[in-house]
């Protein structure tokens, strides 16, 4: 086994005894080869204030309050958004949305579920933040000028409950295999969003949108898709629209018309749901650019169901109710390493 997964199994273990003997949120800090581990509903805030750019702070499951604000490029990993998202333990929710500060590039958050919204500093650039299998409500891309630009930034296999608006400064943005419930807005240039699921059904999903890659998606709102947007290339999505004008923008590959009883194995309604299956009853019929199936499940790397993080997870544990003759508490773990 590499140093890493065993490190990771470690951690695991520490976490989901943690939690278990004393329901109390524990926040892990490694940094520079070294351990810190810090207790309760503020570890989060305490490890953040410690560490230093490129650490990785590890969130147990439970209820942690949010830092002030984020301004350093460290990754934050928790155990994952769904109810269930590891088998033995429940999920990590920060109780409070985010907001994320000059300083912060590079920064990660992975299996978060954040009760709240995640804002940029609207004065600041800030570049490389990857938003990945959390759940949160909205994304405002906060920026003010030019050279206050988010660029490199990402959210993937996020169940995003609101809108995402990019306030036009800034490029390479990358929106893919996410649930989203509501708009996407002003985004001007260099971006791909690519996969996803949009459920809003009002009008004008994309709106002051220019020069993007807008790919693989399946696509609710039944009638008006577009809002003052141009130059965008539109390629294999799923309309449950029958028709409607695409403008001065391209359009290619696209399925019109498509009920939307007809698309997934288990989904009604236009709101995120834990409970639902959004694999495609027909993968084979409604085909993506890359020749793999549209949706979350396309492409070389397709959602993980769960929305497991990528560090190892618990599959079983058992801890005794006594200890032997040594003094010892017997306890077993099995532990399942992510494959993606």
């Amino acid at each position: 086994m590499k140093k890493s997964v065993f490190l990771f199994a470690i951690i695991c273990i520490l976490f989901s005894v943690q939690t278990t003997l004393a329901q109390n949120p524990v926040t892990t800090l490694q940094h520079n080869g070294a351990t810190t581990v810090f207790y309760g509903i503020t570890s989060f805030s305490d490890a953040l204030g410690t560490a230093a750019k490129g650490d990785t702070l590890y969130l147990s499951t439970g209820f942690f309050n949010a830092p002030t604000n984020i301004s350093k490029g460290v990754k934050v990993i928790g155990a994952g958004h769904f109810p269930d998202s590891a088998i033995v333990a429940k999920r990590t929710t920060i109780t409070s949305g985010l907001t994320i500060n000059a300083g912060a590039d590079s920064l990660l958050l992975e299996g978060l579920y954040i009760d709240g919204n995640i804002s940029y500093n609207n004065a600041s650039s800030i570049n490389y933040v990857k938003v990945f299998r959390c759940y949160l409500n909205s994304a405002l891309f906060n920026s003010n000028s030019a050279t206050a630009s988010k660029n490199f930034c990402s959210y993937e296999e996020c169940f995003i409950d609101g809108y995402i608006i990019f306030n036009s400064y800034g490029t390479n943005l990358l929106i893919k295999h996410c649930i989203i419930t509501s708009t996407i807005s002003n985004i001007n240039g260099s971006a791909l969003i690519d996969g996803n699921i949009l459920l809003r059904t009002g009008t004008a999903i994309f709106s002051y949108i220019q020069s993007t890659l807008i790919q693989n998606n399946i696509i609710f709102c039944p009638s008006t898709v577009l809002s003052n947007c141009s130059s965008n290339y539109f390629k294999n999505n799923v309309f449950i629209a029958s028709s409607f004008s695409f403008g001065t923008n391209s359009s290619y590959g696209n399925y019109f018309g498509i009920p939307q009883a007809n698309i997934f194995v288990n989904q009604t309604g236009n709101t995120i749901d834990y409970t639902h299956d959004y694999h495609l009853k027909s993968p084979t019929t409604y085909i993506g650019t890359d020749g793999t199936q549209v949706g979350l499940y396309g492409g070389t790397a397709p959602f993980k169901d769960k929305g497991y993080p990528t560090n190892p997870q618990i599959l079983k544990k058992t801890i005794g109710d006594k200890t032997d003759n040594n003094g010892n508490l017997p306890i077993n773990f099995t532990i399942k390493a992510q494959g993606n």
